[in-house]
C-alpha cells in the first residue's frame, strides 16, 4: 500500500574540501546532508503560500496525502554530518522520542509552581496525541511512540534504582524486578509478534489502511506498538497493558513514599524552597500519569473483550454471555 516505502529518496550531496587551502581536485568529504532539495517540502511552502496569498487551500486527501510524502521525506532524507561522510541516522523516530522525553523530564525538575507543572502536563499529552492522531490521519507508521513506551519504562526504572532500591527490602525488590520482566517481556512480544501470510484471506479478518494489510481478529491499530492488535498479539497487548498499569501505579507508590521519607528528615519546608521539583515526586508525577493512561486503554479492552466484540464488528447482535466471550478470546 504504501509506495513511498518502495523507492529510496536521495538529496543532493554537499561536498566541502577536506582542506580549504587545497585544491578540490585533492579529495572531498560529504559531509552535510540535510533535508535537501526536497521536492515534497518545497510544494508544501508553495501550497502555504498559495493559501495564504489565493485562498487556494487544501483539503481532505489530497492535504493528508501531501503531509504524509512530507514525513517520509524528512525521514529518509535525514542525515547526520560526520568526518568520513554524512551517514543515515537509523530509527529517527526512536532518537527523537529519547531526546524529547529527557528535556520534558529535565523541565518538570525546573520548578514547583503549580501552573508550571499543569503546563508540563499540557505540553507532554499534547505532543503525544498529536502524533498519535496525526499517525492515524494520514496515515503513517512511526516508532517515536513505541520509543517512548520503551524509554518511559526504563527512566522509571532508573528513578526506582536510584531513590528505593537502596532502602527496599529482597521482598518488595523481587517483586518489582519480576513485573518489571513480565512488561518487558510481553511489550516486546506485543511490538515483534507479526500476523501470519495465511490469515490475510482467512474469515474474520480485516483491512487496515495503515498497515496495508489484512489482520486476523483485528481490534484497532495501535500507534503505541506500531501494528495491528488481532489474534497474533491481543494475548500479550493485554498483559501488557495489565503489567504497565501495575508497574506504573506501583513505582508511583514507591517514590511517594520515599519522597514522604525524605521530608519527614528535611522538612517539607526545607525541601520546596528549593522551587525544584525532587527527583522521587517528578519520577511519582511522571509514573502516575503513565498508569492513568494506560489504566484507560486497559479498561477499554477489558470491555471489549466482554462485549465479544472487536472494533470491527461494533452494532452485531451479541449472543454470548461475558465469560462466554473470554473463554472464546482465550481459545483463539
Amino acid at each position: 500500500m504504501d509506495t513511498l516505502k518502495s523507492r529510496r529518496l536521495y538529496c543532493i550531496k554537499y561536498h566541502v574540501s577536506a582542506c580549504l587551502r587545497v585544491s578540490p581536485a585533492s579529495g572531498n568529504f560529504k559531509v552535510l546532508q540535510c533535508f535537501c532539495e526536497c521536492n515534497d517540502l518545497d510544494s508544501l511552502a508553495d501550497d502555504c503560500i498559495k493559501c495564504c496569498c489565493e485562498g487556494q487551500r487544501l483539503q481532505g486527501p489530497a492535504l493528508r496525502e501531501k503531509l504524509r510524502r512530507v514525513c517520509w521525506s524528512c525521514a529518509e532524507r535525514f542525515r547526520m554530518p560526520w568526518p568520513g561522510g554524512a551517514v543515515e541516522v537509523p530509527w529517527p523516530g526512536a532518537w527523537a522520542a529519547l531526546l524529547v522525553l529527557w528535556a520534558l523530564r529535565r523541565l518538570l525538575e525546573l520548578s514547583t509552581w503549580l501552573p508550571w507543572v499543569a503546563g508540563w502536563l499540557l505540553l507532554g499529552f499534547g505532543h503525544l496525541l498529536l502524533i498519535h492522531l496525526m499517525c492515524l490521519a494520514l496515515p503513517m507508521r512511526s516508532e517515536y511512540l513505541v520509543a517512548w513506551v520503551f524509554f518511559s519504562i526504563m527512566g522509571l526504572y532508573g528513578d526506582y534504582s536510584r531513590e528505593v532500591w537502596p532502602n527496599q527490602a529482597l521482598g518488595p525488590r523481587v517483586a518489582s524486578h519480576l513485573l518489571l520482566l513480565e512488561v518487558v517481556v510481553t511489550f516486546g512480544a506485543s511490538v515483534a509478534l507479526k500476523p501470519k501470510k495465511d490469515e490475510e484471506l482467512s474469515a474474520g479478518s480485516f483491512p487496515c489502511r495503515i498497515c496495508g494489510r489484512s489482520i486476523h481478529g483485528r481490534d484497532h491499530h495501535c500507534v503505541w506498538i506500531n501494528q495491528c492488535v488481532g489474534t497474533h498479539n491481543h494475548r500479550s497487548f493485554l498483559l501488557f497493558l495489565l503489567g504497565l498499569t501495575l508497574l506504573s501505579w506501583s513505582y508511583a507508590r514507591m517514590l511517594l513514599m520515599e519522597f514522604a521519607r525524605r521530608a519527614r528528615l528535611e522538612g517539607l519546608g526545607t525541601i520546596w524552597q528549593k522551587q525544584r521539583v525532587p527527583p522521587p515526586l517528578e519520577g511519582a508525577v511522571y509514573a502516575a500519569a503513565g498508569g492513568i493512561f494506560t489504566m484507560v486503554l486497559l479498561l477499554a479492552q477489558v470491555v471489549s473483550i466482554s462485549t465479544g466484540l472487536t472494533n470491527q464488528r461494533r452494532g452485531l447482535i451479541r449472543s454470548r454471555n461475558w465469560i462466554q466471550n473470554w473463554i472464546l478470546w482465550i481459545r483463539n
